[in-house]
């Protein structure tokens, strides 16, 4: 990548730029606000607010604690909790430990949970209790690293208490040490650990609060999991800004609206299809009379978008980027591009480009890839993988795996993923992951993942089945093997039992055919089936 800048010099203007650059650090940043305004409240959850001064006070509590359990720089921490108040003052003391959070997706079980605690050679973890401790400790034994599983309602909650015997801090980390290892969906093979860094996390925030005009006046509502960036971007944006933040477990489609009057809600972040769940509600008299200023959606729905806009009385904005880059192109609260992700923030150099690295035409699709003079404003690479790294970083800049179309007036338009992610809600689903799951019941032979578009924009997960020989069993008997043993967000809605899957002469599967294909007379469709998959298990709609 270029470096002609020193690191932090990226960011000259706004919210951070007013924090000292050995202060960019996730923990550092915490204590910078508590020093400008420790009695501002920092979140409510469910009721109960907690200042910037009560926040910063528990963090290092629970960081003296976890120092004097042997948790210092370096440490992987795996944390598998639910949104709320004690995985925010977790991440941040971990931080402020120099230690290196690994979130993990409260929808792993078995064989990914697995996965993901070895390749991320997590020493410690913490979970909530319940599923998620139970799912930790049924796979403790097969992780070398791991030393030891606290229990929020046990040894963790312990730690959160002031003893007055727990150790010295130490100095802290710098903004260029890695603050987390977050994952990402994987593609065409296993998922990817993202090196982030303390000020790339920041900067993350930092650009959030830009994007959405964030200010001390405004109240977010973040219900976004903090294995995600935009729960760790929303939060990190309303401590940098001065918004106060309504901390939420998960999002309520059918008491959205009141909740959003209830508690001043000003901004939200729509992540997948929020917009077409809440747009899909039957029209109320009172849908414009709400406290939202800004909606921070991603993607925005360009076929609702100013509908949406109109009845709800909001303004809509959206950003371009992943956990690699950062938020790189973005729409603004001065203009609006429906269908389009925005113009390309100056901070960063973004070109479409062909299969050979050459900028392409306008209007003409291609591959994105994005450099930057600061360094410290993208990732440190993958975690354990040189080779993906120097797969992923050729030619001094990020090739993202997307494909877009930049127009003469510079704005980038979205077109696919050049590889074989699923978007789902918000989710990138990895198609490799999914195929091997589904491979895994005994009477399947093989199998291919894609997506297929959703009435809620976006897509579902597909796959397209082969039995072995002799092998018979419905699709719905699928589905339900697959509710009990999969993620939730990954249970195919639509299921296909093929004789063969269509193959190129060097035997490899051409999903483009099946995407062309799509759904069929043939199809299984739980929804039309009469299921719906939630987190907690199938159930039946009718």
């Amino acid at each position: 990548m270029t470096t002609t800048q020193a690191p932090g010099s990226g960011i000259t203007s706004g919210w951070l730029a007013a924090v000292p650059f050995a202060e960019r650090t996730v923990g550092g940043l915490l204590k910078h606000a508590a020093r400008q305004r420790p009695d501002e409240v920092l979140f409510t959850f469910e009721g109960r607010s907690s200042t910037v001064a009560e926040v910063d006070q528990r963090v290092d509590v629970l960081a003296r604690n976890l120092r004097a359990a042997g948790v210092g720089p370096g440490t992987r921490v795996g944390l598998l909790m639910a949104t709320g108040p004690e995985y925010l003052v977790g991440w941040f003391a971990l931080a402020r430990l120099a230690a290196v959070e690994v979130p993990i997706n409260t929808a792993y079980r078995g064989e990914l949970l697995r996965y993901q605690l070895n390749q991320a050679r997590v020493q410690l973890a913490v979970a909530d209790r319940g599923p998620l401790l139970a799912a930790m400790e049924e796979v403790r034994d097969d992780v070398p690293t791991l030393s030891a599983v606290l229990d929020t309602q046990g040894a963790y909650a312990e730690m959160l208490i002031d003893t007055g015997v727990g150790a010295e801090l130490g100095a802290g980390p710098r903004p260029d040490d890695v603050a987390c290892v977050l994952y990402t969906s994987g593609t065409t093979g296993p998922s990817k650990g993202v090196l982030v860094s303390h000020h790339q996390q920041v900067a993350f925030g930092h650009l959030f609060a830009q994007i959405t005009g964030l200010g001390p006046d405004d109240v977010l509502l973040n219900y976004s999991p903090f294995f995600h960036i935009s729960g760790k971007f929303a939060t990190l944006g309303c401590l940098l800004s001065g918004a106060r933040m309504v901390l939420r477990s998960r999002l309520s489609v059918e008491r959205f609206w009141d909740e959003a009057r209830e508690h001043g809600i000003t901004a939200f972040v729509a992540i997948g299809g929020v917009c077409h769940m809440l747009h899909g509600r039957a029209p109320r008299d009172d849908d414009r009379d709400n406290p939202v200023r800004v909606v921070y959606a991603v993607p925005a729905p360009a076929e609702i978008y100013d509908d949406f806009e109109k009845r709800f009385d909001v303004k809509i904005v959206e950003a371009y980027g992943s956990t690699e880059t950062n938020l790189i192109v973005n729409s603004s609260l001065e203009e609006s591009l429906p269908g389009a992700c925005g113009r390309p923030n100056p901070i960063f150099d973004v070109r479409v480009v062909d299969g050979e690295g050459r900028e392409v035409a306008d209007d003409v699709a291609g591959e994105v890839v994005v450099s930057c003079t600061d360094p410290l404003l993208l990732s440190l690479g993958y975690d354990g993988m040189p080779d993906a790294t120097a797969q992923a970083w050729r030619g001094g800049r990020f090739h993202t795996g997307d494909r877009a179309a930049r127009d003469a007036s510079g704005a980038l338009w979205f077109k696919d993923r050049m590889k074989d992610s699923i978007r789902r809600r918000g989710e990138n689903i990895s198609s490799y992951e999914v195929e091997r799951l589904v491979n895994g019941h005994p009477a399947v032979a093989e199998s291919a993942a894609v997506g297929t578009p959703s009435e809620l924009g976006e897509e579902e997960v597909r796959v397209v089945v082969v039995l072995r020989d002799g092998a018979a069993v419905t699709a719905e008997e699928l589905f339900l093997h697959y509710a009990g043993s999969m993620p939730y967000h990954m249970v195919p809605r639509y299921i296909d039992v093929v004789d063969e899957l269509p193959r190129t002469p060097t035997d490899k599967v051409e999903k483009y055919k099946l995407r062309t294909r799509g759904v069929g007379a043939s199809t299984w469709d739980a929804a039309g089936a009469g299921w719906r998959m939630t987190r907690e298990g199938p159930v039946r709609t009718g």
